[in-house]
């Protein structure tokens, strides 16, 4: 079974800045990238295009963003999608100095620190707390601490496996 990976990731951005003059307000560019996680001869990981997956392919999302405005930027989330079909692999998430990640369990309505729990009720009828396994994980977030100054640049990635 062959799925395809295209650029229809729907991806989010949000960005707040206090700034009065709308010419010099902070302006975010980006892109999210998708790469297959391939093994060399050698052993080594190599990205390669992402066109084809088949089940059990590696696929690393990468959302690069620079501010291209005259005025820092506060406030900057960045929202990767865990795609339908594919499973978030645990601890594989990175990002620039600054950012930390967040996970969501219900589509992106709620992000919380890891470890994620939810409340389970079992079959007596009482109410469990039970920690989210990976492939609960539906989106993530990366929040940034500091301000990205004009021309700063923020990295993130994760990774998923193909089902």
């Amino acid at each position: 079974m062959k799925a395809v990976i295209k650029s229809v990731i729907v991806f989010s951005l949000f960005l707040s800045a206090s700034t009065c003059v709308f010419a010099q307000a902070p302006a975010l560019e980006g892109n999210m990238e998708a790469s297959k996680i391939v093994t060399d001869e050698k052993n080594n990981e190599v990205a390669v295009p992402a066109d084809k997956v088949v089940p059990n392919d590696v696929v690393e999302y990468r959302l690069r963003y620079r501010n291209t405005g005259k005025s820092s930027a506060s406030g900057v989330e960045l929202i990767g999608p865990v795609p339908q079909g594919t499973v978030y692999i645990d601890k594989s998430v990175s990002g620039s100095r600054g950012v930390t990640a967040l996970f969501s369990i219900d589509g992106g309505k709620a992000y919380h620190l890891p470890p994620v729990t939810y409340v389970f009720l079992n079959e007596d009828g009482k109410e469990e707390k039970r920690e989210a396994t990976s492939d609960m994980i539906t989106h993530i977030k990366w929040r940034m601490s500091e301000e990205l100054e004009a021309a700063g640049i923020v990295t993130t990635s994760y990774r998923v496996r193909v089902e």
